[in-house]
């Protein structure tokens, strides 16, 4: 299977560039030839004649130097220290970021080809740019704009009075509803929700009755929202996401929620109404938040730890109840020995219970 993958982005993708040009591109250092021509990007084990590879910023550098030897790849992306190498290098202190622009040169976003799919539904009082485009079976309904260079994929809907912003890409299946806002240079993924209801009842007499929600949802600029995500409405007012957030697949953003710029939230977190995440704040795979609780900027939250009150900025925090990281991990290193610790003190218990007896 993987090469059958292979020989479909060879026949894809037929752009070039010399290891050189990619290092002025990057600011990175060269070293070995800088006149190899490069046809693509591969991992050191599936590459082929040609095609670039990468080394991450690992210092266990064994394994993979050795797997270089026998790899057909024609260069390497490598960390600025990382040892000599068998084949040509382009040096950087952020390797990450030479294969980011290596793969945007042999993979550029392409361009739909047409402004509004005979297909899509767009009302006349919408307005999208002409330099932007709307797929087959997708909805702008009216008052709703469109910036310029942004594309609303396939059988996406875009509500009332929704601004999305330039050179934004919303894939297929995404709703954004009537009145919400999203930035400049977002990406939205597939069947993403953005503006659905908070769940917000109140009791009245012996049912729960539904308090409306009449707020929206405004993400800023530079925003990434994974597939199958909620961000329910403001009750009154908005739910924000932040510039700069990165959002994973399958999280819940509850009504009222506030989030500052470049957090990052791991797959299925749920976060709880009115909470204020402040800036840079990183929440971990299946993370959960009580509701009205404010987490400080540059905090950390560790998988599935739970928080139930404020938390001080700067924090590393996992567990439930919340704790410094460093004490959870000793309570789980605790735990573990729990089998001994018990047994131990079943031998000593018959052991005081004998001595009683004489």
């Amino acid at each position: 299977m993987t090469g059958c993958f292979l020989e479909i982005m060879k026949q894809n993708h037929s752009r070039t560039i010399s290891l050189q040009e990619l290092a002025r591109l990057t600011e990175g250092r060269l070293e070995g030839d800088g006149a190899v021509l490069l046809t693509g990007v591969a991992s050191a084990h599936d590459a082929g004649p040609g095609q670039l590879t990468f080394l991450s910023g690992t210092k266990n550098y064994a394994a993979y130097l050795e797997l270089l030897k026998n790899s057909k790849a024609a260069a390497v992306i490598a960390p600025e220290d990382a040892p000599d190498l068998s084949l040509p290098s382009l040096r950087l202190k952020n390797p990450y970021y030479g294969l980011v622009k290596a793969l945007e040169f042999f993979f550029p976003v392409e361009k739909s080809g047409y402004s509004i799919h005979p297909a899509a539904f767009v009302s006349e009082n919408a307005e999208v740019d002409p330099s932007a485009s709307v797929g087959p079976n997708a909805v702008v309904e009216a008052g709703a704009v469109i910036d310029a260079d942004s594309r609303i994929c396939a059988q996406a809907y875009v509500g009332k009075n929704c601004r999305i912003g330039r050179n934004t890409l919303i894939y297929p299946g995404v709703r954004v509803l009537d009145n919400c806002v999203v930035g400049n240079n977002c990406i939205i993924h597939a069947n993403a929700v953005i503006g659905s209801d908070g769940f917000g009842f109140t009791p009245h007499q012996g049912r729960q009755l539904k308090v409306p929600q009449v707020g929206n949802v405004l993400i800023e600029d530079d925003v990434e929202i994974g597939a199958c995500v909620t961000v329910d409405r403001g009750a009154l007012a908005s739910t924000i996401i932040g510039a700069g957030t990165k959002i994973d697949n399958m999280v819940h953003i509850a009504h009222n929620v506030q989030i500052g710029k470049n957090c990052v939230i791991v797959a299925q977190v749920g976060i709880s109404g009115s909470t204020i995440l402040e800036d840079e704040v990183t929440l971990a795979g299946q993370v959960g938040t009580v509701g009205h609780v404010r987490i400080g900027k540059g905090t950390t939250v560790a998988a599935r730890g739970v928080v139930t009150s404020d938390v001080a900025p700067g924090s590393f925090v996992s567990g439930f109840p919340l704790k410094p990281h460093s004490e959870e991990r000793k309570i789980l290193a605790s735990m573990r020995r729990l089998p001994d610790l018990i047994k131990k003190v079943r031998e000593l218990e018959k052991l005081l219970g004998g001595n009683e007896k004489k």
